[in-house]
């Protein structure tokens, strides 16, 4: 992962990049008893309209992070402005120092959009780009998901095994090339998501905390990121300023003196 790719760890989904590893991770289904699994069954549906029926689907909102990079060798802080509308975009812009513009996100339904201010390079790719890092199918809408504090992917009765342990539900869907392991509350509010990749032996893991009701929308303030793989990567985000709106349409203006990289 190069220096640039490392001041846009924001952008959640370039950090899937350094997924490599010799090293299998497994991930293994708690031990079921026959009452549990005869239970789950029963719940199942109920439990997946519930979890799809109260998911943060909310149409706009804005937010300010404080975000920690770490992969055992190197650690840096940015700033960053959020700004997000449901089926249109998802804008992100990373200050160093809390003041120095380092770099600029645009995801949309079509297109992955990044402005290095720092090397003065547009760098534009579509979603297929994102297969040479990993075999899941993360599109526009997978990653609206995840930033709207939702799993991935919606669960799906047919493809889901549901798991109870305490106060928590746990949902496992098999997207056939991953596994995704979502664990809910009693209140169907998602605590974590593990997007597992066996045959390539990488995992990445995000985990909510701290909930604040907002607007309407219950959103974690605190978001942590572990990614394993060929290097072990840590993101912490502190959430602040969060708004159920978008005061001023974010602006992202290809310079001309820039050099354009097309994926």
């Amino acid at each position: 992962m190069n220096k640039f790719f490392i001041t846009l760890f924001s952008a959640f989904f370039l950090l899937l990049g350094a997924c490599k590893t010799k090293k299998a991770v497994s991930l293994s289904e708690p031990t079921r008893t026959e009452a549990t699994v005869k239970s789950a069954e029963l719940n199942k549906a109920n439990l997946v309209g519930q979890i799809v029926q109260r998911k943060n689907g909310a149409a706009a909102f804005s937010f300010i992070a404080e975000a920690d990079y770490f992969d055992g060798k190197q650690s840096i802080t940015l700033n960053m402005d959020v700004s997000a509308k449901k089926d249109q975009y998802i804008y992100l812009n990373a200050k160093a120092l809390g003041f120095v513009n380092v770099a600029r996100v645009m995801l949309q339904p079509d297109s992955i959009r990044i402005l290095d201010l720092v090397n003065r390079k547009y760098i534009s790719a579509s979603y297929q780009y994102m297969k040479n890092f990993t075999q899941a199918n993360l599109g526009f809408k997978e990653m609206q998901n995840l930033v709207w504090a939702n799993a991935f992917y919606d669960p799906q009765v047919n493809k889901s095994k549901l798991d109870s342990l305490g106060q928590q539900f746990i949902l496992w869907l098999d997207l056939g090339s991953a596994q995704q392991k979502a664990t809910y509350n009693t209140d169907f509010v998602l605590q974590s998501v593990l997007l597992n990749e066996q045959a390539k032996s990488q995992q990445m893991q995000v985990d909510f905390a701290n909930f604040k009701n907002i607007d309407g929308m219950s959103y974690p303030h605190e978001v942590v990121i572990n990614i394993s793989g060929e290097k072990k990567v840590e993101c912490k985000f502190a959430i602040s300023n969060f708004a159920g709106s978008i005061k001023k349409e974010p602006q992202f203006v290809i310079p001309k003196s820039y050099k354009v990289q097309v994926y």
